[in-house]
């Protein structure tokens, strides 16, 4: 993966359409201003990836609160609560 760019605000104003193409190949480019970093453009593909990945760090950081807070439930006695509901629909058919 190619490292990013960092461009004028003025700069990416004179050729957009070249750098959202550039994107395909380019992870993100961050936009500068008077010097200063004001925003991160990036492929709609990156953007997509990036939001995943933060939705699954969310959900593995939840995960970890509950199992320190004594909110789960072991695979045993998952695995027993299924097998009992499941013989009572079964029995509840016949």
């Amino acid at each position: 993966m190619a490292s990013e760019a960092i461009i004028s605000l003025t700069e990416f104003k004179n050729d957009a359409a070249g750098w959202v193409k550039r994107l395909q190949k380019q992870p993100q480019v961050v936009l500068t201003q008077n010097g200063r970093g004001v925003a991160v453009l990036q492929s709609y593909e990156e953007y997509e990836r990036s939001r995943f990945e933060s939705a699954l760090v969310m959900r593995l950081n939840q995960a970890l609160a509950d199992d320190r807070a004594g909110r789960t439930i072991p695979h045993a006695k998952v695995k027993q609560q299924l097998r009992s509901s499941l013989k009572k629909r079964i029995a509840g058919r016949g």
